[in-house]
């Protein structure tokens, strides 16, 4: 078995850990991404790109967002239609006063497209080693470097980042402890073809069916002529339900007197694939002695909309300028790093706690049944719905009973 020497071990090459190594590329590093999975490769996702995604792609080095503009497959994303579980609806548009030359507050790109545009991406710089098909078996924090052994090789670094997911081997190692059933939830999705009553300039759709509640079904328009379609809910819900995922997605398409018309002659194009959520309701420090964890491997899926992916890169970034303070002073203790925790905690912890609350009132239907009403009517009140996806200052009003009291005058 072959050793390899790096400065940065990344394990995992998804949105997290190729934010992380694209930010620290050109620093004269030598920098690692380790794979467990062959690219492209498919990843269980509703596949919506939200602003978040999209501001950080900004910030990559060498015009990665033009390219990422120019090449990638993707339909835009101007707006989205709710729908309570009362299965009264409301369209509303991301931005007001748009033309054909605004640029999309967001896309819809499956991830099998964008996380392997990451990934190609990583191979234009001489610093960075990719290795895939390569899963972590082993790691041991030693006085004076990290020593990982994978399925293949084995690696020596000054410090690792753990962006290997929900089933984290690094945080398994190196920052053992299990979280309760309440921090996670399951999706499945599956592609279609054929659905009906799709919105004409393609809004994303949530449905928050009360079979579901908190969680809700999507329907988001993609590329090739198809829809991603799926749902999510608590874990804890439906080990309580004890029911198979592929079951309930199928009950729900050919029975549901909402979604059963829509998908009468829909053709499903892929199977139904699930996937296990880590929710930011968790806390605990996301870093340590040589060693920091990202993305759903640091449990950053937001409570209430299960957007994952801004979340991770947002962390890959941060752990790029804390992990370039380490590598000038030479110093990757865990004191060195707990200015990560200090930069997620800012960026993350009011947002989580926030919608937590949030996921916790979405379990009553007849708020959103009266929400929805209201943003039928009123279009201060649906630009609040809208806003509650982009604006921490409304999620937090929605957490707040005086809200509801008021909206019932509106």
């Amino acid at each position: 078995m072959s050793h390899h020497e790096y400065d940065l071990l990344i394990a995992g090459a998804g949105p997290a850990g190729c934010t992380l190594a694209l930010k620290m590329a050109g620093k004269g590093l030598r920098i690692a991404v380790i794979e467990k999975d062959h690219f492209p490769r498919h990843k269980i996702c509703g596949d919506a790109l939200s602003g978040k995604v999209l501001n950080v792609l900004k910030r990559l080095p060498d015009g990665l967002y033009e390219r990422f503009i120019r090449d990638i497959d993707k339909i835009p994303s101007r707006g989205i239609r709710f729908t309570a579980p009362n299965l009264h609806s409301v369209d509303i548009p991301f931005m007001r006063d748009i033309g054909p030359e605004t640029e999309p507050p967001g896309y819809v790109c499956r991830r099998a497209d964008f996380d392997n545009f990451l990934f190609q991406q990583l191979k234009n710089y001489s610093g960075i080693d990719t290795f895939e098909g390569e899963r972590v078996n082993e790691i041991f924090n030693q006085p004076d470097g990290i020593d990982v052994t994978t399925t293949r090789h084995q690696f020596t670094a000054q410090v690792i980042a753990g962006a290997d997911g929900v089933h984290s081997a690094v945080r398994k190692y190196l920052r053992p402890g299990a979280a309760g059933k309440k921090h996670f939830c399951v999706g499945i999705r599956a592609y279609y073809k054929g659905v009906t009553g799709l919105h004409p300039e393609n809004f994303i759709e949530l449905i928050f069916l009360k079979e579901l509640l908190p969680g809700y079904f999507w329907i988001f328009p993609s590329p090739r002529g198809q829809v991603n379609a799926g749902f999510g809910m608590m874990q804890s819900r439906l080990l309580r339900r004890k029911e198979n995922l592929t079951h309930i997605l199928d009950d729900l398409v050919t029975t549901h007197p909402l979604l059963a018309p829509r998908f009468q002659h829909a053709k499903a194009v892929s199977r139904a694939e699930a996937h296990t959520l880590p929710l930011g309701s968790f806390h605990f420090n996301r870093s340590g002695n040589r060693f920091v964890l990202l993305g759903d491997a640091a449990f950053l899926v937001d409570p209430f909309s299960g957007e994952g992916i801004g979340n991770a890169m947002a962390s890959g970034e941060i752990a790029s300028e804390i992990l370039g303070k380490c590598f000038t002073d030479h110093n990757f203790s865990a004191e060195a790093l707990a200015g990560f925790d200090q930069r997620i905690h800012r960026r993350f912890g009011q947002e989580f706690r926030t919608t937590t609350i949030m996921q916790h009132l979405a379990r009553s239907p007849w708020l959103f049944n009266m929400v929805v009403e209201k943003a039928r009517k009123n279009k201060e009140v649906s630009e609040l719905l809208t806003a509650m996806f982009t604006s921490e200052d409304v999620k937090e009003k929605l957490t707040k009973p005086g809200f509801y009291a008021r909206l019932l005058f509106k």
